[in-house]
Formats: C-alpha cells, structure tokens, sequence
C-alpha cells in the first residue's frame, strides 16, 4: 500500500505540471485523430507481437458473437484474443475487442461472453475513450496517467501504450454502470440468457476472495468493484425472462484450445490454489476433456509443497500439516484417475513415477518412467526421464 501510495502522489504532481504547462485545449476533430492515430499504431504493434493467440476458428466465433449483438457495428468491431492467464478483456477507441484466454477459461457459455462483449462494445459505441479524454487539456496527460496505472497494475509492457486510448484506463462509475447497461440489453436482445453476466462477475468475485486479491490484473482494476458489478447485472436480469441462449457445448468446443492454454499457463506460474479453485471449487474440470484432471492433480501438489513454506499463513502449524498431508494425498488420487481417464496423456505418468521414486517404489517409477518416455519420445521433454531410468535401470541390475 505505501508504494502505491507514493505512485499516486507522483501521478498527481505529474497530472498538474502537464496541466500547468498546456498552451491550449485541443479542438475535438484534434483529439479524436490523435486518438486514433495512436490507437491504430498500438494495434499495429500488437498485430506484430508475440501475445495474439492464434486460432482462426476462435476469432471468427468470437465476432460472430458480437456482429450478433452490434449488428450496426458489422466490420467496426474487431475481436481478437490474447494468450494470458488473467481475467481481463479491453476495448479501444477505433473498434478492437481483446479478450484474455484466462477469460474464456472462467466463463461457462456463450451467454457469459456475450456479457463480457455487451460491455466492451459498449464502451466503443458510447464512446467512452472520447468522453474521458476531452475532459484533460491534453492527451498526453491521459497517456502519461494511464501509462503509470497500468504499470502500478502489472499490465504487460506491450500494451502500456494503448492503456489511455481503451477501456484498460478505467472509466467512471457513470460509464460503467452505462456500459453494464448497455451489454445487458444488447445480449438479450440478441436472446441470451439474462442471468449470464452476474454468474459470470460472480465467480470472479469469489476467486478475488478465494485469493485474498482486492486489486490486481483483472477485470476492470481500477474501475468499479466487482461486487458492484454483481449487483447491477443482477438488478438488470431481474428485468427480463431467464430463459435464453446458453450454447454450452459450442463455447466448450471452440474455447478449448483458449481455455487449455490458459490453464496451462497458470500451471507454469506455479499457482497451485487457482488451479484448485478453478477446477475444485469452480467445478470447471467438468468443461474439459479428462487429461485436465492432470492439472487438478498438479494443484493439489503445488499447494501442499507451498504449505511447508506459508510463512505468512496465520493458521496453527498442526492445521496446516494436516491441510498439507490432505493436499499430497488428493495429488496422488487424482494423478492416478488422469491415468484411467486419459491413458495416453503423458505428463501424468512422469508426476507419478516422481512420487513413486521419492517414496521408494522404484520397480514402479521405472515402469511409470518408460511409459512416459515412450509416449513423449521428444529427447528435449524427457531428459530427465532418461536420466531416471538409466539411474534406475542400474540399480535393479543384480
């Protein structure tokens, strides 16, 4: 809190100076070229970059759905997805919508990102980027701003630039509740179920909770809070019929790869208690095909390992041990039904034959090793499973 505290006192003094030292107000027709100038750039470099997620088939769903909704906006609006674990989605001034695969991992249906894409487009068809920066003496003062917000806020470097041109800078209460407002009526409409958008901001309130999280790379930072979010979706639902459009199982097919590869992600990170949150408590194993299982089993053993160093964890050191032990011991059960679910997902096997070895069964992890190695023949991924069995293999040896 004291760091972001300092920030806030910069951001201020540099706020004023620029404000101080403005020699004019820029006329609309200026501001908005500069807008859109800047925005196409970004773009531009964002095209270029390495953080697109490339699935053809996902862009096109993912603008049919919106053309669904922003019929008047066919060509104007421009979906495309990034590859990061997070819970985020922007929109910028010249009409492009970017959407997390972290995202699409938490939504359960159609309906649910017809809600996230009501809202983005939203804030492209009220104008939204405009309206905020007319109210600064220049645009630089916006950019400059935002630009320190996104860092304080663990944005990517890449898109640092575009931050004062898209909904990523944040916008008042007013455009939010507008922007709610609008993607509600704009995805019933279209003849989606109108409960979907405060299921949706419902489960990441509850992963906000679940991770202690009051402010962080997620949706909407720095706007309104999630639970305000909640509550108006809520309120707008109550206006309408719940039956409508889910298309559960077409989301499903189409977002998998997203949705693995976000899953995936937050596996490297290390980040055992979302992957247990998300696929034990959030039950969203059950939207993937069984090797996800494997994750679920790599939660329960990152947690448990994390548990011998929770430092900051109040809880009594007997309570945690216990949690610890419990944790080890689901890692294993779910290690082994990945096998019986997904027989030829590799990755499983090399997990338990670690746990074998460590726990001295070495006929077992020798086999486990084997059967690793020969489904995931790649000398570059199973180097060290060579390097066990050779130990091993020398070891059983009379």
């Amino acid at each position: 809190m004291y760091g972001r505290a300092i920030w806030f006192v910069n951001a201020g003094a540099a706020l004023l100076a620029l404000q101080g030292g403005a020699a004019r107000a820029i006329e609309e027709h200026e501001q908005r070229a500069r807008i859109e100038f800047e925005t196409t750039k970004f773009e531009r470099q964002i095209e270029h970059g390495e953080l697109l997620f490339n699935d053809p088939e996902l862009n096109a769903y993912l603008q049919e759905v919106t053309d669904r909704m922003f019929p008047e906006m066919k060509n104007r609006l421009r979906v495309r997805t990034f590859s990061d674990p997070n819970f985020n989605a922007f929109a910028v001034a010249t009409g492009g919508i970017y959407f997390n695969t972290g995202t699409l991992l938490r939504l359960d249906d159609e309906a649910q990102l017809a809600s996230v894409l009501g809202h983005e487009g939203t804030h492209v068809t009220a104008d939204h980027v405009y309206r905020s920066v007319k109210g600064a003496k220049t645009t630089s003062v916006i950019t400059l701003i935002a630009g320190m917000t996104a860092a304080g806020f663990g944005i990517p470097p890449e898109l640092v630039g575009i931050v004062g041109y898209s909904s990523l800078a944040g916008f008042s209460r007013a455009y939010e509740r507008e922007s709610d407002r609008g993607g509600f009526d704009r995805m019933a409409q279209a003849g989606y179920d109108a409960r979907a958008g405060a299921l949706a901001f419902a489960r990441l309130e509850r992963e906000l909770l679940a991770r202690h999280v009051v402010q962080g790379p997620y949706f909407f930072a720095s706007h309104p809070n999630v639970r305000e979010r909640v509550a108006n979706l809520t309120e707008f639902g109550g206006e309408s019929p719940p039956e409508g459009i889910r298309n559960v199982d077409r989301y499903r097919a189409v977002t998998l790869r997203a949705r693995l590869d976000a899953l995936q992600q937050i596996h490297r990170s290390g980040d055992g208690k979302v992957l247990v949150f998300l696929l034990e408590d959030e039950k969203l194993l059950q939207t993937l095909p069984p090797e996800g299982r494997y994750y679920l089993a790599e939660g329960f053993r990152l947690r448990s390992e994390k548990a011998r160093r929770a430092g900051k964890d109040r809880r009594p050191e007997k309570e945690i041990e216990t949690q610890r032990v419990a944790d080890a011991g689901r890692a294993i059960e779910e290690y082994r039904l990945t096998l019986e679910q997904a027989p030829e997902f590799a990755p499983a096997y090399e997990a338990l034959a670690m746990h074998h070895y460590r726990s001295g069964d070495k006929a077992r992890a020798l086999e486990l090793f084997r059967r690793f190695v020969e489904l995931n023949p790649d000398p570059r991924q199973n180097g060290y499973a060579r390097q066990y069995i050779e130990l091993l293999s020398k070891e059983s040896v009379p």
